[in-house]
């Protein structure tokens, strides 16, 4: 019988994405984000529990990240919407601690706006499973969208 795993997240980018390329010659793209989640405890004070998640985009996708880095619109602190398969991987940390690292890899990829964008709303973004990559709102502007009026075009 055949499973899926499939995880959304919105979130931070928690540093700038890094290019890398295997020993074949296949690119990929690596970013953390931050995914923050506020709630009350049950004495009436206010937390937040923030999730980190290392992100991986493989061939045209991680080309399309590569180009949005290089533009400056994939940065430490965009906010970005992911989809992508999730892997769970335990390794040992200097202390010789179990950690467990949630690893995506990354299917699509969507910018969002945040606090402080000039833009205030949609940025653009790409998708690439299959080898494809695509401008979420069907455009031919290097995945930049037109703003706000794309709002039809988010996926939630």
């Amino acid at each position: 019988m055949a499973g899926i795993s499939k995880v959304i997240l919105i979130g931070n980018l928690g540093r700038d994405p890094e290019t890398r390329y295997t020993p074949s010659g296949v690119m990929n793209v690596q970013f953390s984000i931050a995914v923050s989640r506020r709630y009350t405890d049950s004495s009436g004070q206010q937390q937040e529990q923030t999730s980190w998640f290392r992100i991986t985009g493989w061939g045209k996708l991680a080309e399309t990240m590569d180009g949005l880095t290089q533009r400056g619109w994939l940065t430490k602190g965009k906010q970005v919407y992911v989809e992508g398969r999730l892997e769970a991987r335990e390794y040992q940390d200097q202390a010789g601690q179990t950690r467990t690292s949630l690893d995506v890899n990354a299917t699509e990829l969507q910018l969002l706006g945040q606090r402080g964008d000039s833009e205030g709303g949609f940025g653009g973004g790409a998708s690439g499973s299959g080898g494809g990559s695509r401008g979420r709102s069907g455009d031919d502007n290097g995945g930049q969208g037109d703003g706000p009026s794309d709002m039809d075009d988010v996926p939630f």
